[in-house]
């Protein structure tokens, strides 16, 4: 039994929204479904078909402007401070379910096609390890997640795929990019490129263009190196092999709590990006911030990315990591 008899779904036109939408119809009294328009192109063609096709009414929320500053301007911000932001997670905290959420009827139950499930009030794992979205949704105000319902967790990708296509149901093709907006460097600045000995080895065109871990536009120096540190005062870009990359613990601020633990040091496991595997850790809950000890050392953890806190399969919290620290090498 659904605790709410209307639902609003969070509809873009690709296959997991509109399924989610589908999904909605034949378990709710009322529905309908909201775009938001991050680039103020409007609805598309796709999302139309959907709401057309499962006869639902399909508003279009403008999202241009916030999208812009909160997002896009934000996001170039972080880059020019040597930070490595997660758009994605930013725009389902501040746009895409905040905006949903403005314009909820006490009625309605926020749907979503996010691969994520919840329990007790908490976001847990997805059923697709592949395709599990919790970390992304780990920055968003818990009164938002009371309300959100994610009809896809207990599926698969390929379990969708085949349901949509047994029902003739209308989406768009294509799959969604990892990021939705093609950012442009702020700082088209030259630097020095160091080594992690502070030897200069090479030149850059911008620290825009750079984020930690990053090993792709390295080919000049013969073997494969990684973006260790980027210095937005001296404007240089350190590179190094892959064991340079690790880190014994870091620290994590801006925490949004879902459960908040009362004890002021737990066991836990985070994960410090998207596609990358938990890791155990020693955590000291702090006023605002955590400090993580990881029980193995963690590769490429960044300033700037967003760090979910995980018990069992569910999320207990995230925040923007503000500090790592980096294993140092036994030479």
């Amino acid at each position: 039994m659904n605790q709410s008899s209307d639902a609003l779904v969070a509809l873009s036109g690709g296959i997991d929204s509109s399924f989610a939408l589908s999904l909605a119809v034949g378990r709710y009294r009322n529905v309908r479904a909201g775009y938001i328009d991050t680039d103020g192109r409007g609805i598309p063609a796709s999302a139309e078909e959907v709401a057309d096709f499962l006869g639902v009414q399909l508003i279009r929320l403008d999202a241009s402007e916030r999208f812009r500053t909160d997002v896009i301007d934000w996001s170039r911000d972080m880059l020019s401070q040597g930070l490595t932001p997660n758009p994605c997670a930013r725009c389902n905290e501040r746009i895409k379910l905040r905006m949903l959420y403005e314009i909820l009827e006490p009625s309605e139950a926020l749907i979503t096609g996010h691969y994520s499930r919840k329990k007790d009030s908490l976001i847990r794992r997805g059923a697709d390890n592949s395709k599990d979205q919790s970390y992304f949704l780990s920055m968003v105000d818990r009164r938002i997640i009371s309300r959100c319902v994610f009809p896809l967790g207990d599926m698969t990708k390929e379990q969708v795929r085949a349901e949509a296509a047994a029902g003739d149901l209308p989406f768009r093709k294509d799959e969604s990019m990892d990021l939705c907006f093609k950012l442009p460097a702020d700082r088209e600045e030259p630097g020095k490129i160091l080594n992690t000995y502070g030897e200069v080895i090479g030149t850059h065109q911008g620290i825009d263009n750079y984020t930690i871990g990053q090993r792709k536009g390295f080919g000049a120096f013969g073997r494969r190196v990684y973006v260790v540190s980027i210095d937005p005062v001296s404007g240089t870009v350190t590179v190094g092999d892959r064991d340079d990359l690790l880190s014994s613990g870091c620290t994590v601020g801006s925490m949004n709590w879902f459960r908040k633990p009362s004890q002021t040091c737990i066991e836990a496991k985070v994960q410090t990006r998207h596609r990358r595997r938990t890791a155990a850790a020693d955590i000291e809950i702090l006023n605002d911030s955590i400090h993580v000890k990881f029980k193995e050392p963690e590769e490429a953890v960044a300033p700037g990315q967003v760090c979910a806190v995980y018990l069992d399969t569910a999320v207990i919290g995230g925040g923007i990591i503000t500090a790592a620290e980096r294993l140092e090498r036994k030479l």
